[in-house]
């Protein structure tokens, strides 16, 4: 049987998709020595464990918690705003952080995990595109992972309910145009299209009167192995 599969099925994890990000993460050992790989055939009588770790929502999470380390940013207290919350790994970090209260923003339906949707810190905002997003007050840290759409699309948003921190993830499969090489998996392959992609981004940024203060590779690939990044403004 496959590692990621045993893990689900001997109740480790509770989805392939965990499994195979702690075994990433090189959590995961048989008969002592460390698995890196999710097709590894574990057999009969083969002893199978798992290091202490912490458990999060999605694979997503690891971006911003390692940025976040990067920037030794204290968010305690504040008031978020997580725009394409999905099933929340950015929201569960930002909890763990101290965050007062977050608005999680989603297109999609039912997909915040049940554990973040019933803190009472979190709002649910489901079925609704930020650029019809309606409030009264303005978030001190807005973070945004959103997929299927440029930045582009939701900057003037982020500038109408942003007060001062803003974190964006950039995915240069989502920015760069569908005319653009790329390899079977859809990994971009052409770097000058990328290069001119986050280019427009920072100067469409600069135009809205955001200061740039930091921008990394982010630590894990997109899930097709693109190269995203991370960029922290300053309103």
């Amino acid at each position: 049987m496959r590692l990621d599969n045993y893990l689900v099925e001997n109740g480790f994890v509770d989805s392939r998709n965990k499994a195979q990000n702690i075994i990433k993460e090189e959590l995961v050992s048989v008969n002592g020595k460390i698995v890196k790989k999710a097709a590894f055939k574990v057999e009969e009588g083969d002893e199978v464990n798992i290091r202490e770790h912490k458990a999060y929502v999605s694979r997503a999470a690891y971006k911003l918690l390692h940025f976040l380390d990067e920037l030794r940013l204290d968010v305690s207290g504040r008031s978020a705003l997580d725009i394409g919350s999905s099933t929340g790994g950015f929201t569960q970090v930002l909890l763990e952080r101290g965050v007062h209260e977050v608005s999680c923003v989603d297109v999609g339906h039912d997909q915040l995990h049940r554990s973040l949707r019933e803190d009472s810190r979190v709002s649910v905002y489901e079925g609704c595109d930020i650029r019809k997003f309606e409030t009264q007050k303005q978030f001190d840290l807005i973070v945004s992972d959103v997929a299927f759409i440029s930045l582009h699309y939701i900057l003037n948003d982020v500038q109408r309910l942003a007060s001062q921190d803003i974190i964006l993830l950039f995915k240069p499969q989502f920015e760069v145009g569908r005319e653009v090489k790329r390899d079977k998996n859809g990994v971009v392959l052409d770097k000058k299209a990328i290069e001119r992609a986050m280019q427009k981004f920072e100067d469409t940024a600069s135009l809205q009167g955001w200061k740039l203060l930091q921008k990394s590779p982010s630590q894990l690939s997109g899930k097709e192995g693109n190269q995203e990044w991370c960029y922290y403004f300053k309103k």
